[in-house]
């Protein structure tokens, strides 16, 4: 009856260790995917700051009109924001994902 018991203790705990594997398996995959992402967004950035602060449009020609540089810097700043915004919530998943896998 004891090694029944025990027996049945040992298959619990084997149970509980597969569950924690698979806690740390979805959240490393959350942590690299989230990762990745923040280079993906940070390189984005990059480029928005090096358009948005390059110059005026039509810099070899005529000036484009007003309406047009107006639409085109509205553009960049949206998407340096949207790009912002990505980033904070890459940022936030990632270590959102680290702490689960430990507590």
């Amino acid at each position: 009856r004891f090694g029944r018991f025990m027996m049945s203790r040992g298959f619990a705990n084997a149970q509980v260790g597969q569950y924690r594997e698979d806690i740390q398996g979805i959240t490393g995959m959350t942590v690299t995917k989230m990762d990745a992402w923040q280079s993906v967004t940070t390189l984005f950035l990059a480029v928005g700051a090096a358009l948005s602060c390059a110059g005026r449009v039509g810099m070899h020609g005529s000036a484009p009109p007003g309406w047009y540089c107006a639409l085109f810097s509205g553009c960049i700043f949206m998407s340096v924001m949207f790009n912002g915004i990505a980033l904070w919530l890459s940022m936030h998943a990632s270590l959102r994902a680290q702490c689960a896998a430990v507590s």
